[in-house]
């Protein structure tokens, strides 16, 4: 079995993600579902920006989630969750794209909780962004 890297086996020790039971079958269905929020994003777009870049992450983070699954970890519901979803991707999932996660938790978390609007370029690059890590992962779990 190969050694976890430091900073996915510092997440366990702390416990803020733990093991559980790999389940290909499981994260293949979450990636789906990823792939869905991700295509919601793109139609909603023209609609409401700031709801479209929300989901545009919410697919980037379920499907890292589903990557977690796949290998058998789970991040526990427990404050900083996805903040621990990024540093798990940052380790595990090879693509340029995953660098920019935790920047797209800090936008989406100062839109939601803040009074930082989320621009049509921000979105359209988040987007592509999203898209890049799904298919990172999409890769990884064939």
């Amino acid at each position: 079995m190969t050694p976890l890297p430091k900073p996915v086996a510092s997440l366990v020790t702390a416990r803020r993600i733990e093991h559980v039971r790999a389940d290909l079958p499981g994260a293949v269905i979450r990636l789906g579902r990823a792939e869905e929020r991700l295509e919601a994003a793109r139609r909603i777009a023209d609609i409401d920006v700031e709801v479209a870049y929300v989901t545009a992450y919410d697919a980037a983070r379920i499907a890292v989630t589903a990557h977690m699954l796949a290998g058998g970890y789970r991040v526990r519901a427990i404050a900083g969750a996805h903040e621990a979803v990024g540093v798990y991707a940052a380790a595990m999932i090879s693509t340029p794209s995953v660098r920019e996660f935790q920047r797209m938790r800090r936008r989406r978390n100062k839109s939601e909780y803040g009074d930082t609007a989320i621009g049509r370029a921000d979105l359209t690059t988040d987007i592509g962004h999203a898209a890049a890590i799904i298919q990172a992962i999409r890769e990884d779990l064939q």
